[in-house]
């Protein structure tokens, strides 16, 4: 019978790709804890994780979502260098402005942190207050154009984050379709984990931390950031980045 699986459907494969590198490595020590984990449970493993990424990759729903949230990050950069520019203006108006109460601190926070439905809350307290103060800003150079250029580009990411919620919705409900696949490899991979706990708890904290599910999804969502860090923001016509 499967235990009860502690994580979204669709990543299951993902945090097996982790965990099989792992008890590969420590093999040895697997073995000696219980005569269960052997080679063949490994190529078992193995076989059920390449079945259930198969079948997350050729879901075309995943193919759409995989360009929605790159052209999110991609927009929440040309969203993060406007921001650059206006923030100049804010120090040159420092003596009639406070620049927290305008609410960019927060909105900073929220972009550093990836949470984008903060930044789509904090980015439109934001352009109200720029708004309300756009005549002192304007004396130190802001344009109308930087205004309506953040604007769109706010209404872009929050467009673009409410068709990936869709998305990751559609695709979790095709991957419960097929939950007999997620949990065969779920029925291998939940002992792993919890023998690794057992190997390794007080004894090797480092290696306990590739067992845990926890540090596990920490890792995955770093792994996230980082290459959305990495993608460059794209040439947009419509919306240029800087003024």
């Amino acid at each position: 019978m499967t235990t009860k699986i502690h994580s979204k459907i669709e990543e299951i494969p993902t945090i097996a790709d982790f965990v099989l590198a792992s008890v590969t490595r420590d093999l040895a020590d697997f073995t000696a804890y219980s005569p269960i984990f052997t080679e063949a449970y490994l190529t078992d493993f193995e076989a059920k994780r390449k079945i259930a990424t198969e079948l997350i990759m050729t879901d075309s729903v995943n193919y759409e979502l995989k360009a929605t949230t790159a052209e999110l990050y991609k927009q929440l950069k040309n969203f993060r260098s406007l921001l650059v520019r206006i923030e100049g203006y804010l120090h040159l108006a420092t003596g009639n402005l406070n620049n927290e109460k305008l609410g960019l601190v927060k909105l900073r926070l929220n972009i550093n942190k990836g949470n984008i439905e903060g930044v789509i809350l904090n980015g439109r307290s934001f352009i109200t207050n720029l708004t309300k103060n756009k005549t002192v800003l304007m004396e130190k150079g802001l344009k109308q154009e930087q205004l309506d250029n953040i604007t769109t580009l706010l209404n872009t990411i929050e467009r673009l984050n409410k068709e990936q919620n869709l998305l990751q919705s559609k695709r979790s409900e095709n991957c419960l379709k097929n939950r007999d696949i997620f949990n065969n490899l779920w029925d291998l991979l939940w002992p792993v984990m919890k023998a690794g706990k057992a190997i390794y708890k007080g004894t090797n904290e480092s290696k306990l931390k590739d067992y845990t599910m926890t540090q596990i999804q920490k890792r995955m969502n770093n792994e996230r950031k980082k290459a959305a860090a990495d993608a460059e923001p794209p040439a947009d016509p419509a919306v240029e980045p800087a003024k």
